[in-house]
Formats: C-alpha cells, sequence, structure tokens
C-alpha cells in the first residue's frame, strides 16, 4: 500500500464511520485525482464527513501541474465547517452534485467550486469529489460591470455608444447579443448574426424583435429569467460553446435586460481530447520500455543461472541494478503519466528491489533514506540521478565493508536553494584514493552528474565515513 493509500486509511479511520469497503472505493478514486487537476486546472480534494456530521475532512488532493495551485500548504488532514462550505455539505446531504458553486479560500482567492458526491454499491454518499478554480478575474470583471451599469444613464450612454460604433463589437471573434426581458433580441454582432444564420433561417435583417428561442436551439428561457450572471457549457452542431448570461439591472425602472456571450471553444475541448490521448500513448511508452528492460534483465539472469565466469558475476549483477535503476523510473511513469518523477518513490524502490549484496555476502547492511520534503524531477534527470545513486550504493558495498559484519549506508536528498544536493554516507572503512581514478562506476557517475545533470561531484571524507556529493 502506498503511502497515499494509508494516509488515507488511516484518516477515515480516525475520523469516520466508513466500512474498510468504503475506503478501498475512495482509495480507487483517489488515483485519478492528478489527471482530472491538470485537465480541469484546479485543485482537486475528496472530503469525508466527520463523526459529527457537521465537520468534513481532507482525505485527498491533487494540486495541478498546468496552472499556479490554489493554497500554498497541503491541505490534507485538514477539518472544514458546515459553515464555512455549504456547498459541500449540502451534496452530502442530498446526494446531488453542487455545480458552479462561488466560494472564498482562507487566502482571499474566489473560486468556483464543484461538488459531485462518491456513493457506494449501496447508493450512499460516502465522500465528496471537489474541484475548485480560480475565478477572482471574472469576479474583478464583474464588479467593474456592476460599477459601469450603477445608473440607468450611465448604462445607457455607454451601450449607445457600443451600438454606434459597430466596428468595436464586431471585431470581437465571439457572439454578443442584446435581449430584452422576455428573450427578444435588441441587438446582435456579426459574429452573434452568423451563428444565428448557421441555427435558423431567419434572415438577418429580420432578427430584430426575435425571440431568441426561436433562432438559437441551444438557448433556454432559464438562460435570460435569472437575476445574476450564469455560465454554463452547451453542444450544438458538432460544436462547444461556453455561453455566459448577464443580467443587466435598471433599478430605478424595475427592469433589464441580458447580455449573451457566446464563445466557440470547440478546439479547446478537442486538444483537451488529444492531451488525454497523448497522456495514454505516453504512458503505454513507459510501460513498454518498463517490460523491455525487464526483459532485459531476466535474460541477464537466465545467463548467471546458466553458469558465467566467477570473475563476470559481479559485472553481471552491477548491469542488472544499472537496468533496474532505468525500469523503475518508467515504471513510476508508466503509473502516472506524467513526465515528473517522485524521487523518494524512486530512490525507494532502487534501494529495496535490487541486490547490493554479492560484493561482501557475509556482511549485512542496512540502507536509510533521509529527506526533509518531497522533490519531483523531470524524466530524463530522474533516470540519470537513478543511475548515480545505484553506482555510489554499488561503490559503497564494494569497498567500504571489507571484513565487517555490519553496516548503514545513508542517502541524503534535499534542496538547497536551487541547487538539489544529493549525499550517499556510509560508516565503512573509508576511501580509497584509487578508486575515483579506476573505478568504471565512478566514472559513470562523475559523467551524469556534469553532462546530464549539469551538477559537481566530490568525495568527502570524515571520522572515517565517505560521504559523495553531487
Amino acid at each position: 500500500m502506498t503511502e497515499i493509500n494509508q494516509e488515507i486509511s488511516k484518516l477515515c479511520k480516525e475520523f469516520t464511520s466508513l466500512s474498510e469497503k468504503d475506503v478501498k472505493l475512495i482509495v480507487e478514486k483517489s488515483k485519478s485525482l492528478q489527471m482530472i487537476a491538470d485537465l480541469a486546472q484546479g485543485n482537486i480534494f475528496i472530503d469525508c464527513v466527520t463523526h459529527d456530521l457537521e465537520t468534513a475532512i481532507v482525505v485527498a488532493e491533487a494540486v495541478p501541474t498546468t496552472v499556479p495551485s490554489l493554497y500554498r500548504y497541503r491541505v490534507v488532514g485538514k477539518k472544514i465547517l458546515s459553515t464555512y462550505e455549504p456547498g459541500v455539505f449540502k451534496a452530502y446531504r442530498t446526494g446531488i452534485p453542487v455545480l458552479m458553486n462561488r466560494a472564498l479560500t482562507h487566502e482571499g482567492l474566489h473560486v468556483c467550486q464543484n461538488v459531485t458526491p462518491i456513493k457506494n454499491d449501496q447508493g450512499l454518499t460516502i465522500a465528496l469529489l471537489i474541484l475548485e478554480t480560480d475565478i477572482t478575474q471574472l469576479v474583478e470583471q464583474e464588479q467593474e460591470l456592476a460599477l459601469l451599469s450603477e445608473t440607468t444613464a450611465e448604462f445607457g450612454r455607454t451601450w449607445d455608444i457600443v451600438l454606434k460604433e459597430q466596428m468595436i463589437p464586431d471585431y470581437l471573434e465571439e457572439a454578443l447579443i442584446l435581449l430584452g426581458e422576455d428573450g427578444t433580441i435588441q441587438y446582435a454582432n456579426s459574429f452573434a448574426i452568423g451563428l444565428i444564420k448557421e441555427h435558423s433561417p431567419i434572415q438577418p435583417k429580420k432578427l430584430t424583435n426575435q425571440n431568441i428561442l426561436a433562432v438559437l436551439p441551444f438557448i433556454d428561457q432559464t438562460d435570460f429569467s435569472h437575476r445574476g450572471i450564469t455560465q454554463r457549457e452547451v453542444r450544438s452542431m458538432d460544436r462547444v460553446f461556453i455561453l455566459r448570461s448577464i443580467c443587466l439591472l435598471n433599478k430605478k425602472a424595475d427592469s433589464k435586460r441580458m447580455l449573451l456571450y457566446i464563445r466557440d471553444i470547440s478546439d479547446l475541448r478537442d486538444k483537451e481530447r488529444q492531451l488525454m490521448v497523448n497522456q495514454v500513448v505516453i504512458k503505454e511508452i513507459h510501460h513498454r520500455v518498463k517490460n523491455n528492460l525487464q526483459t532485459v534483465a531476466s535474460l541477464l539472469r537466465m545467463q548467471m543461472r546458466r553458469g558465467v565466469p566467477e570473475e563476470t558475476k559481479l559485472l553481471y549483477q552491477e548491469s542488472l541494478n544499472r537496468i533496474a535503476s532505468i525500469a523503475a523510473v518508467h515504471d513510476v511513469l508508466s503509473s502516472s503519466g506524467i513526465e515528473k518523477v517522485n524521487m523518494d518513490e524512486i530512490i525507494k524502490k532502487i534501494t529495496s528491489g535490487q541486490a547490493f549484496n554479492p560484493y561482501q555476502p557475509n556482511c549485512s547492511v542496512a540502507i536509510h533514506l533521509c529527506t526533509e520534503e518531497e522533490i519531483e524531477l523531470d524524466s530524463s534527470k530522474a533516470v540519470s540521478l537513478a543511475l548515480i545513486v545505484t553506482e555510489l550504493i554499488q561503490n559503497c558495498m564494494k569497498h567500504a565493508f571489507i571484513g565487517r559484519s555490519t553496516g548503514n549506508v545513508t542517502i541524503h536528498f534535499k534542496r538547497n536553494g536551487e541547487l538539489i544536493e544529493l549525499g550517499v554516507i556510509d560508516d565503512g572503512n573509508g576511501i580509497d584514493p584509487n578508486i575515483e581514478k579506476n573505478h568504471l562506476g565512478i566514472e559513470i557517475v562523475k559523467n551524469l552528474t556534469s553532462y546530464d545533470l549539469n551538477g559537481t561531484f566530490e568525495f568527502l571524507l570524515e571520522g572515517g565515513k565517505g560521504q559523495r556529493h553531487w
């Protein structure tokens, strides 16, 4: 079980009354969070309601890699109250999604919140999937619009200018339609007229005073019967549109008009679909690379079992370890589909799944990993770093514990400003000054550090311990 799965299970067990079967379902749902966050360009969470039913706890989250995160710090384990998140608890009580709900984060950002219940096979809501996207800029635009339409006279003068200066709205590549309170068309720019012609046989000169419902089939009466701002996505004629409806109130006359803003986002949705396909292809490529590397490793092991000269066995094992290090990176990439790798996970795979002790078979060596924070690297750097870790551990095993029955190797991995430091420290017998010049593994480390990672590498001797940094 991964650390994330363990964390979800621990939080659910401590704060909720969910069954093990329900917790497993939540864990399964959490595996898709990162992809959803990247595609939706927003932060996504799974919340579970606690024992008192008026508090929920965040058990999983994903931060988008495509846009900045809404939150500076990780929020898993944080509690939320029903008074501050009414949309979340409404979805929990009713079992119905709450969409386009607006909220304000504790860091002062306006967000659009979509809450979808996660239900078990009995139809009971066991958790809530929450997507939050930043709408701070939209809220600021709405506030500006409210200021512009503060008085009827000011609004009238502004709109008269727009109508007279026809070239201003006609240069826009979005449809602008002004409606009366009953849905009759009072104005449409050139893009809107073209859109109407595609959907209706009515000629443009007859558009004035036509009801919008008669000329655009994807418009609904609710789009112009409200007194606020709404937004929804609609599909028509194999195209996708964002439809925004803005109510322009005349408080003195107690009347209103509606401004419809329609934008064609078909290309954007096509690119999103292509992105999803590409991600699947990339995951499959990494999966096949991993399988091919494992096949090569299996062939080497088969050859070793059939018999190789004693002096070459260690060379075979070193080659196997190098192949396994690269395979570990592609294994993680094949499951995530994102070209970023968590190095903690990679180093743990390297140290737990490989044989580093054929050099001193009578010596029991413990390998420890010390990290201050999770560090992610792109795939090419992750492969180079995985090979460096493998070579340095093999070097420790080969030279540090001669004549010893026990030993320790500690791997330090941390950020130092804009740099990343890797240290492999053993408590062995010290450094042979000739190793750096003659050992193939050290040459590999030097080349990978200098040419692939643009870093530096050095030996340090400290109280009989060999410490390697890059």
